[in-house]
């Protein structure tokens, strides 16, 4: 099996197909208590400046903006980003930039915390995702905190399963095919959506899943000078079955 996909394979991935299979579904309400559950794990309070990045169409950076963060979300897709700035409204909060994650376009020491949250690494492979994390430290003020949540190998292998289906409300059924390679690490997943109307479109992608070993050892190499796994926003134990979530301090 080949690495992760292409640049141009997350673009496409990244547009109007991500909107039409993942806008306006439940998760939308999870990702404001998981967003405000983050924001406490990074010891942040309102007032504080944090960057969403990426943030896809504003599910979490929006609520970090309601709760009074000056919040500012980071994307490389203009299609989501558009779809950002119109749930926003117009307010003054959050900002909106458009760039590739591993070139961030702030100065050094701009945020009092960073958030990478719903399995937003892996997408590039274990340099690239390394730089990722890299230009978030740079923008990290001194013992500024990274908050990422993702799945990860552990939990793949034990809850995995070749085939499912979600309805993603007003109708929609997203279907997914996954095959793993366990000496890459890299998923390779198939979505169908299938509208009300019974139409029909599909995406393949690879995505590189990591170990909570692994990403720690990323993370050391990136600079960060603590970083601490949980099993939850929550704070409980990480466990092979458990969601990762890990705060990196700058």
């Amino acid at each position: 099996m080949p690495g992760p996909s292409t640049t141009e394979t997350w673009d496409a991935f990244f547009s109007d197909f991500y909107l039409r299979a993942y806008a306006g579904d439940a998760r939308d309400e999870k990702a404001e208590t998981d967003a405000l559950a983050a924001a406490k794990l990074a010891g942040v309070e309102p007032g504080a400046d944090v960057v969403d990045v990426p943030c896809g169409f504003g599910r979490h950076t929006l609520a970090l903006a309601r709760a009074g963060y000056r919040a500012v979300g980071v994307d490389r897709s203009g299609t989501l980003l558009d779809e950002a700035r119109r749930r926003s409204g117009g307010e003054r909060w959050p900002k909106w930039t458009r760039a590739d994650y591993r070139d961030l376009p702030f100065a050094d020491e701009s945020f009092d915390a960073a958030f990478n949250l719903f399995t937003s690494l892996g997408y590039l492979g274990d340099e690239e995702d390394t730089k990722v994390l890299a230009a978030i430290r740079r923008v990290l003020r001194p013992e500024g905190k990274l908050v990422l949540e993702t799945m990860h190998r552990d939990r793949l292998v034990t809850n995995f399963s070749e085939s499912d289906w979600h309805l993603m409300g007003e109708g929609r059924l997203l279907l997914e095919q996954r095959t793993w390679d366990p000496i890459t690490g890299v998923a390779q997943s198939t979505q169908t959506l299938i509208t009300g109307a019974g139409d029909r479109e599909t995406r393949t992608f690879s995505v590189r899943t990591y170990s909570a070993t692994e990403l720690m050892a990323m993370l050391h190499r990136a600079g960060f000078s603590d970083a601490k796994a949980y099993g939850s926003f929550m704070a409980e134990p990480f466990t092979t079955s458990s969601r990762l979530v890990i705060v990196a301090t700058r």
